[in-house]
């Protein structure tokens, strides 16, 4: 279910219009057209989903590249099959069903106008009533994903009935009932009064749909947001926030270029314009998205230069515990203080605090996809950083924050459809300042790294992680960047209930950042054996799948010696093709397309976990 807020669905004459003395201006002769025109174009009473119903055109599974709007992270949105009528809603249609015709020029065959967005989901909802089939919208505010009855298209959906063009073929264009009579207010006027055209009139495009473009706006369910905000790649349904509701394709009043806005726009939902008005489409019962998995094409595997027996994994991993210290087994379980509630255009959340280890709480922010419900089981992402704020992507009173972006990964996750933990680092929450929070950890903790605090919280916050009710413990991911992918990279190695993870630049060797710094390791380092390094870490993570991200900053060619120490556990423990890697080769930040790639592979990886 799609929840909305329910004051959208405000109307003037109520959410189901019921009583209302119908306009009466037509002819006997008109009403008889309306009903032939009925009778052969789309009621089609009784009939199921499953079924192609009169008037409508299937859509088959849709993949189409596009970029979020908040992020600029490249994304590749999916639509499950459906169907969709091949004309705009006709007067015809609408006054046979709601008794009424808010049209400004009666005619039958013309596309009904004058409709808000709240007179069209309760045509919607009265058409499926009369033909004995689910509604699809609820008077809470509800969108019921798996109805049978009648709906507005998502914007994705509306997308993919016309095949994506970007851009719009000009021969379309020039074919389209778009406007194209000069730029004078007599001539504008002229056109207003000439109208649409009938909704049988017109090109055709993408999977067959009529008018597609011109003739009058049509309404979408989403609501609008000048930047595209994708809620999830499968089957997005848009923002679940907003104050307007988006309309697609233009109207005859709608130029053929640019500065149209690419056929995107949006209106008051409680209102109606003579340039605006709807197309239906259905949900295809058991429809599901019949896609391979989404490619990661700039991954690639590490191999091992020859076959290898499995390290002693024991012993490394005790050398390396008692080196970087751990604290003292806690007398009394972790508490979770619950701060906040958000809910945002395409995510809910959770603000926490971790209290009952000595010093202060560690903060946390868990993310929700838009539309999740309290026992889903999703895979979940845990994304360590400064802060929890640059990995949401929003201002949550944190010390170090960045509005969405590539670094964003919380959010990234959850539009991907998982769940994400955004934790804060306790280095940068310890104390005001960074060799502050040094002199509190080893009071506090004598003997323990930086580091080593990290990888025994690590353990309490997925302990907690695994019994919450949103949360699959079996596909627990971690997805860190520079001190981030440190913490993935040492947090992983020391708790194997993390199933995958992708860490970005973390410097894999010692020698390629600064690991000696005594936040991270400090004289501690200079313990470890000749030779030792963390490839040793890489062989305590074998097999679960490890993707490491370069840019020839901290990591890059100089990486791979490193990562080929470790490819023969890989291949011993039965996870050849679980080490890879990705150099984006541009610096230390990642672009865009790295973590597009870095999170759809992330996500391929704990979705393929049974």
């Amino acid at each position: 279910m799609i929840a909305v807020p329910h004051y959208m669905f405000r109307t003037n004459k109520g959410l189901l219009p019921t009583g209302i003395s119908p306009i009466r201006n037509w002819t006997s002769s008109l009403l008889t057209a309306s009903l032939l025109l009925l009778g052969s174009a789309a009621i089609g009473f009784g009939q199921t989903a499953a079924k192609p119903p009169v008037g409508f055109v299937k859509v088959e599974t849709s993949a189409t590249t596009v970029t979020e709007g908040a992020s600029s992270v490249p994304m590749e949105v999916r639509t499950s099959p459906f169907w969709i009528a091949e004309n705009e809603l006709s007067q015809a249609e609408f006054e046979q069903v709601m008794g009424r015709n808010p049209s400004p020029t009666k005619n039958a065959q013309l596309p009904v106008v004058n409709i808000s967005w709240n007179d069209a989901i309760a045509y919607c909802n009265r058409r499926s009533d009369q033909e004995k089939l689910t509604r699809c919208y609820g008077e809470n505010g509800q969108w019921n994903r798996e109805c049978t009855g009648y709906r507005l298209p998502s914007e994705a959906e509306w997308l993919a009935a016309i095949g994506n063009p970007s851009p719009v073929p000009e021969a379309l264009l020039k074919q389209s009932n778009l406007y194209r009579s000069g730029n004078s207010i007599a001539a504008v006027r002229q056109r207003a009064d000439q109208g649409p055209s009938p909704v049988t009139e017109g090109p055709t495009t993408g999977s067959g749909i009529r008018n597609a473009f011109g003739n009058v706006w049509e309404w979408c369910w989403d609501f609008y947001h000048a930047d595209r905000l994708i809620d999830t790649v499968d089957n997005p349904a848009g923002p679940q926030t907003g104050w307007e509701r988006l309309a697609r394709g233009g109207s005859f009043l709608t130029g053929e270029r640019n500065w149209n806005h690419a056929f995107r726009s949006s209106f008051h939902p409680d209102l109606g314009s003579p340039f605006l008005g709807m197309r239906l489409a259905r949900s295809i019962p058991g429809a599901t998205i019949s896609l391979p998995p989404r490619k990661t094409p700039d991954v690639g595997p590490i191999n091992a230069p020859s076959p290898k027996v499995a390290t002693d994994t024991q012993k490394i991993r005790s050398l390396w515990l008692s080196t970087l210290g751990e604290p003292q087994p806690l007398t009394h379980p972790i508490r979770v203080q619950q701060l906040e509630t958000y809910t945002e255009a395409t995510w809910t959340g959770r603000l926490l605090e971790f209290q009952g280890a000595p010093g202060v709480p560690w903060r946390a922010l868990l993310m929700l996809p838009a539309g999740a419900g309290p026992h889903t089981k999703l895979p979940t992402v845990i994304v360590p950083f400064y802060d929890v704020d640059t990995s949401a992507g929003k201002d949550l009173g944190g010390r170090r924050y960045l509005p969405p972006s590539p670094r964003s990964m919380a959010l990234l996750a959850v539009q991907q459809g998982m769940a994400a933990l955004a934790i804060r680092w306790s280095g940068e929450a310890q104390g005001v300042g960074t060799l502050e929070v040094v002199a509190d950890t080893e009071r506090l903790y004598p003997g323990v790294t930086g580091l080593g605090f990290w990888a025994w919280q690590s353990r309490h916050v997925v302990d907690w992680l695994s019994d919450q009710p949103e949360v699959d413990p079996k596909r627990i991911g971690i997805f860190g960047h520079s001190l981030g992918g440190k913490m993935a990279l040492y947090a992983s190695a020391f708790d194997s209930r993390i199933s995958a993870v992708a860490s970005s630049e973390p410097g894999i060797a010692f020698e390629f950042t600064n690991y000696q710094d005594p936040w991270y390791w400090g004289e501690q380092l200079q313990k470890l054996p000749a030779g030792t390094d963390q490839h040793e870490l890489l062989q305590l993570i074998a097999p679960r799948p490890f993707l490491l991200i370069g840019g020839n900053d901290s990591d890059g060619d100089k990486s791979v010696p490193v990562l080929q120490k470790a490819a023969g556990d890989y291949t011993a423990k039965g996870g050849a093709g679980k080490l890879v890697f990705l150099n984006h080769r541009t610096g230390h930040s990642m672009t865009p397309a790295a973590v597009s790639n870095a999170i759809t592979w992330l996500r391929n990886e704990l979705t393929a976990i049974r």
